[in-house]
């Protein structure tokens, strides 16, 4: 027996407790990013992705999209993690909840998988234009802080991931 399945008989809804804080977590850092106005910055000055500019260059609205529909996935999985608890508590860690943690898991890696492919479009667009725009210029285009509260976002959905399989192996 490991040290965490020894915590887990201890504690049978320490995971699922840990889940949703994480959900909470991610899901405050991802839209508090996605709606904020510092993504893209030169010279001081910044912009968002919100409202949404259709005017703008391919890849900032190929990014912005990806954000928009994490936004979204982000409450799915608060739904359905609020679901889950409800079910939880009144029936206990039955197998039938399997489907719905493996369910909950994949919407998550979706998450993750938005907010990571939209950084690295956003950041290698931002340096491809950096090279071939503003070469000798002593301004360049930056990331601001809202990029980094929703990147920081996949840490917690990290641990999203791994309480979901914690929690689907009590169910039998």
């Amino acid at each position: 027996m490991t040290c965490l399945d020894n915590l887990q008989k201890k504690y049978p809804n320490l995971f699922l407790i840990i889940l949703g804080i994480s959900i909470g977590i991610s899901a405050a850092l991802d839209i508090t990013g996605v709606f904020t106005n510092s993504w893209v910055c030169f010279d001081g000055l910044c912009g968002g992705i919100v409202p949404f500019d259709p005017s703008g260059p391919a890849w900032l609205t190929a990014a912005s999209f990806m954000l928009f529909i994490s936004v979204g996935v982000m409450v799915v999985v608060i739904a359905l993690y609020f679901v889950l608890v409800i079910q939880v508590l009144n029936r206990g860690y039955h197998i039938n909840f399997r489907k719905w943690f493996l369910l909950l898991f994949i919407i998550s890696s979706l998450a993750v998988l938005l907010i990571f492919s939209s950084f690295a479009v956003i950041q290698v667009s931002l340096d491809n234009f950096n090279i071939n725009y503003l070469l000798y210029s002593p301004q360049k285009l930056e990331l601001g802080w809202s990029c980094a509260l929703s990147y920081v976002a996949i840490v917690p959905l990290g641990l999203v991931l791994f309480c979901i399989h914690r929690v689907d192996l009590q169910c039998i």
